[in-house]
């Protein structure tokens, strides 16, 4: 049976939200597994896989096998460790180095959201008042704008 490497477990258990994490072979499977806990506390089994692939020098996305819903194979070795570290690290919920950024940053766009959302507002209000008191004053000089909706042929 295949064990992983014990820095690799090391490694992952020095992942934010990971000290409990696991990897080991899925015999069922045939694929290595990352045990970790999600949000809410409970244990969740992720599988290793060939998630994509290179075509005409792009990288293009893989598929999984429509029966049991798996990539296709891929080994863990050092350079896959790495990269599924990197991704562990980047996907987690409270990542540092994602998202929003600092507070202040989060709560000047939110105040610029606001100040755009009043400011709409007071646009719309105006443009209405506008064709109010244009409609208003063609009445006053004798020739009102009567809508007329056509129903052509």
């Amino acid at each position: 049976m295949r064990t992983p490497r014990p820095e690799w477990v090391t490694a992952l258990r020095t992942l934010e939200g990971c000290s409990d994490a696991e990897i080991r072979w899925n015999v069922e499977a045939g694929r290595w597994e990352f045990v970790m806990r999600g949000a809410d506390g409970v244990p969740r089994s992720q599988f290793w896989g060939q998630f994509w692939r290179w075509e005409h020098g792009k990288r293009v996305k893989n598929t999984p096998d429509p029966v049991t819903g798996t990539y296709p194979y891929r080994d863990l070795d050092d350079a896959a460790m790495r990269e599924a570290l990197q991704n562990l690290s980047e996907t987690y919920v409270a990542n540092r180095h994602d998202g929003s950024g600092s507070v202040g940053r989060e709560v000047r766009r939110r105040l610029q959201f606001n100040r755009d959302v009043l400011q709409r507002g007071w646009t719309l209000r105006g443009e209405a008042f506008a064709d109010m008191a244009a409609e208003r004053g063609h009445r006053l000089r004798g020739s009102p704008i009567i809508p007329v909706n056509y129903i052509g042929r």
